[in-house]
């Protein structure tokens, strides 16, 4: 009998980099060109205008705005640094990373001691998922200004995307201590905390953030996956609720609280809430998966496949799309098609005994017990205390007549849960043809118990009637 196990992906946290431009004097070089002492007073004063009003726009979110007023400045004075790390902070802000690193890049040639331009090409090289550069640029921008605590900030978050929890909690701590009433760098180390399983912790800080920042959206979502992490399901779900209010727009926040409602088994409302997911980012793949998996276990096979279908096409290289688009079409009744795809994530991530118990359920229904044999004795191999895929296995030994291949495989699966009525019928079953009467009669009768006490009907009919065959 195929096992149907749909499950979705698992939820996702929230880190925004933002950049940050320090307040930094006009830098001004030498002229290059012999001019009258009245004109290039005049040029400077003329230059320094373009700057104030393009920085006084940057700031006020005008970006384009002060671009064109930076590009005069510019123009006018071309050795001003602080122009270029300002006129780069806009191109960023107007998603341009390349002109933007361009401008921080001639910023620092100017003046090589100046932090803030470290600082926004490490976050303009984190944003391009260029880690080591990034960690160049604001580890440099932490030696020239240890006091800052952005720097630390930015460079924690690019520790902790390079894997290295410990070393970006420590630069957070270091960020908090410099400033301690900053709202993201509670966030950030609470992210940290919950990457390394120290959910508490986690919500500590992000308890922290909040108080700082009631409107953090990005705050509530990761608490409420904390809270979720610790089976906190009421907690979880006010935390996305709160985080959907105060940022409507947040796909993310909408796919969390469907994922908790798709476990609470909510389907009506999980469906909703991925699909809002989708339509904030038609790209989100693992909302596709998700709902997928909402689908199919309300029975809608053809709905679900529609939907894993573009979850694969989104991320072709995702072995739980492909695992569970398999499960699916076991359902849907295509165990041909099925198999297909259980190969499929098997050869992106042959590590995962899921897939392969999954095949080799689908091959039983195809006949080929060996087949199913040899993906159980691998699955098996990745998990060897895995008591499911041995008594599994030991059922398809019962099938190729390896009746005592079968006794050590049940015998070990029942050590590993006494409660499998399966098992133990299965060891009588193969006791009986391997001659020992009484031993069958007796894990007969415990799997006829244990069936009738699990309500399993029809396992508790098969059982008596091997039992009445033996008297």
């Amino acid at each position: 009998m195929i096992t149907l196990n749909l499950r979705g992906v698992g939820m996702h946290s929230v880190r925004k980099m933002v950049l940050v431009v320090g307040v930094a004097a006009v830098l001004t070089g030498v002229p290059t060109v012999a001019r009258s002492q009245s004109l290039l007073l005049l040029t400077q004063a003329t230059a320094q205008e373009f700057y104030d009003d393009g920085v006084e726009k940057v700031n006020d979110g005008d970006y384009s705005g002060g671009v064109e007023a930076l590009n005069q400045a510019i123009v006018l004075d071309p050795n001003n640094g602080a122009a270029y790390a300002f006129r780069g902070f806009a191109l960023a802000a107007l998603g341009e990373p390349e002109a933007a690193i361009a401008d921080y890049s001639r910023a620092i040639e100017l003046n090589p001691t100046y932090a803030p331009a470290y600082t926004n090409r490490g976050v303009a090289y984190y944003r391009q998922g260029n880690l080591s550069a990034a960690l160049q640029d604001l580890t440099q921008a932490t030696q020239l200004n240890p006091s800052s605590a952005e720097a630390h900030l930015y460079r924690g978050t690019v520790l902790a995307a390079s894997g290295d929890a410990s070393g970006a909690t420590s630069e957070f701590d270091q960020a908090i201590q410099l400033q301690p009433n900053y709202p993201e760098a509670y966030m950030q180390r609470g992210i940290a905390y919950a990457s390394s399983g120290n959910h508490d912790a986690a919500i500590a800080d992000y308890d922290k953030a909040i108080d700082l920042r009631d409107d953090y959206a990005e705050a509530y979502v990761n608490r409420g996956m904390s809270q979720f992490s610790l089976g906190q399901m009421e907690p979880a779900l006010f935390d996305f609720n709160e985080a959907v209010q105060l940022d409507e727009n947040s796909a993310v926040a909408y796919f969390n609280r469907g994922f908790v409602a798709s476990t609470l088994g909510d389907r009506r409302a999980a469906y909703a809430d991925f699909s809002r997911a989708l339509q904030l980012n038609p790209n989100y793949a693992q909302a596709y998966l998700n709902r997928g998996v909402v689908m199919a276990a309300a029975g809608d096979a053809p709905g679900a496949l529609s939907d894993l279908n573009q979850a694969i096409a989104l991320t072709p290289d995702s072995a739980i799309a492909y695992k569970t688009r398999g499960d699916v079409q076991v359902q849907a009744g295509n165990p041909t098609a099925a198999i297909a795809d259980y190969t499929r994530a098997i050869g992106i991530d042959s590590r995962d005994p899921a897939a392969l118990i999954a095949r080799a359920e689908a091959r039983l229904t195809q006949g080929d017990p060996d087949g199913a044999h040899q993906d159980l004795t691998q699955a098996i191999s990745l998990r060897p205390n895995d008591p499911v895929a041995i008594a599994k296995r030991g059922a398809v030994r019962n099938q190729l007549g390896n009746f005592r291949g079968a006794t050590t495989d049940f015998t070990q699966a029942l050590q590993l849960n006494s409660q499998d009525a399966d098992a133990l019928y299965g060891r009588g079953l193969a006791r009986v043809q391997l001659g020992d009467r009484q031993g069958a009669l007796a894990d007969l009768r415990q799997a006829a118990d244990l069936y009738r006490q699990q309500s399993k009907a029809e396992g508790y009919r098969n059982a008596i009637a091997q039992i009445i065959a033996l008297q």
